[in-house]
């Protein structure tokens, strides 16, 4: 008893004596904790080629190079190494100090590609780079200028909450509405494949007036990944939305992802080819590129506007009335479709035996 009552005393007195220290001790863990952030920080920053962000008060987002800071970490050290890549955005034509030479950056970037090109890589690493400079760290990137952003906004991913009687679908609107009630112009907005999980033209009609909303009414920097080549026709119905894509190339039957970030539009998606490594029934694939070539027969109206935004088009650009002649002849979908093929064709890039193939897939399609 005596041991104890000691060992009680002892312990009390400790105590006492850390309580007289208490102030010291916080004031000392803070430093230590501070000190350790930081220097994690400039270590990731030295082994990783880090830059220091220019974080200003203005409403842009230019990244020179920009890299994904846990992808880049995760490679093997036998790969070739991250491809960097370059993202410039700015809030709408209301903000300050965002404008280049000769015109103003884009607000909307509608990204298209293959699938598993790296679209999604993109979107996500320039959220990081936002995130990192605002907290004060050094940047994966060669160069960048971060506006700054009141909040982050992303819709990514695919998940469900049955529990709730929430389907994927309505988890992925219920984001989706948060982020339109509440983003502002100072928002950055991540938005990857809005409407994958209802009906073709029923996702594609929400993700074409979502991308609308948020250039048009809420006017914040906005990064919209997407399958529905369709909403590359934004950038032709609004001043501010740019098409951007990730570029690939066809070797042979093969196709070889190079990672890099282009100005323009897909013109495929690539996923009857990914369900071809899958292993599904060749009959199967056939079929579905011959309904696919039906579904991408008429896709602009009469005086060449986008369909999709017929009857929203801002004013005073109207598609012009157009009034068939009685000897007209109809046109042919499939004529259409070659010459808009045609039309997107870069000659630069198409050996001789690929043009050869085109050749004869585009007269197999027109028929005698």
């Amino acid at each position: 008893e005596r041991r104890l009552a000691l060992e009680s005393a002892l312990f009390e007195r400790l105590r006492m004596r850390v309580l007289a220290e208490a102030a010291r001790q916080r004031t000392a863990a803070r430093a230590l904790a501070t000190a350790d952030a930081l220097l994690s920080l400039a270590r990731v920053a030295v082994e990783r080629g880090y830059v220091r962000p220019e974080v200003d008060g203005g409403e842009a987002l230019e990244i020179v190079d920009g890299r994904h800071p846990v992808v880049e970490a995760m490679l093997p050290a036998d790969s070739a190494g991250f491809v960097p890549n370059d993202v410039a955005l700015a809030s709408s034509a209301r903000g300050a100090g965002h404008e280049r030479v000769g015109e103003p950056l884009p607000q909307l970037l509608v990204i298209t590609g293959p699938n598993m090109a790296g679209k999604s890589t993109v979107l996500r690493q320039t959220a990081l780079v936002v995130l990192l400079a605002q907290m004060g760290s050094f940047v994966p990137a060669r160069r960048a200028r971060v506006g700054l952003v009141d909040r982050i906004f992303t819709r990514v991913g695919a998940s469900d909450d049955l529990a709730r009687g929430r389907s994927t679908f309505m988890v992925e609107m219920t984001e989706t509405a948060a982020i339109l009630h509440n983003a502002t112009r100072r928002s950055l907005v991540v938005l990857d494949e809005i409407g994958r999980g209802t009906s073709t033209f029923d996702g594609l009609s929400i993700a074409w007036a979502v991308a609308e909303h948020l250039h048009d009414a809420v006017g914040c920097r906005t990064l919209f990944a997407t399958h529905y080549h369709e909403l590359q026709d934004l950038a032709r119905e609004r001043p501010r939305a740019r098409n951007l894509t990730v570029a690939v190339r066809e070797v042979g039957d093969a196709i070889v992802f190079l990672r890099k970030l282009v100005h323009g539009g897909a013109s495929r998606s690539y996923g009857i080819e990914v369900a071809k490594l899958a292993g599904l029934p060749a009959e199967v694939l056939a079929r579905a590129r011959e309904i696919l070539h039906n579904l991408e027969a008429l896709e602009v109206d009469e005086a060449g506007h986008a369909a999709l935004a017929r009857g929203g088009r801002r004013a005073g650009r109207r598609a012009a009335e157009v009034q068939l002649g009685l000897f007209a002849t109809p046109a042919d979908p499939r004529q259409e479709a070659v010459l808009r093929e045609l039309g997107a064709l870069d000659l630069d890039a198409v050996r001789p035996l690929d043009a050869l193939n085109l050749l004869a897939g585009w007269k197999k399609r027109l028929g005698p």
